[in-house]
């Protein structure tokens, strides 16, 4: 098993001057962190998240990925979910 830390999200940044947009990264504050495990012998991967402000909780995503997808890719497709399930309080 591999295991990749990341403290960072994607987040869509418009730019209308160019009629598009880029994805940029967003650092997630200091008291979460999610995790990318590949597991080589079922040949996926999955996330799990530790968040210290939820009583050190640790959470397994119900999402698991191919062992095909970049970890990039991942991370794009879950930052809307994470931002939402654990920073929403910010845009309140």
């Amino acid at each position: 098993m591999d295991i990749t830390t990341y403290n960072h999200l994607l987040c869509r940044v418009e730019y209308p001057m160019e009629r598009g947009y880029r994805m940029e990264l967003e650092t997630l504050p200091d008291w979460i962190h999610f995790t990318i495990t590949h597991d080589k012998q079922n040949d996926d991967k999955y996330i799990t998240v530790y968040s210290r402000l939820h009583v050190n909780k640790e959470a397994i995503m119900p999402i698991h990925y191919s062992s095909s997808w970049a970890d990039y890719d991942i991370i794009k497709d879950i930052s809307g979910e994470l931002s939402h399930r654990y920073l929403s309080h910010r845009y309140l």
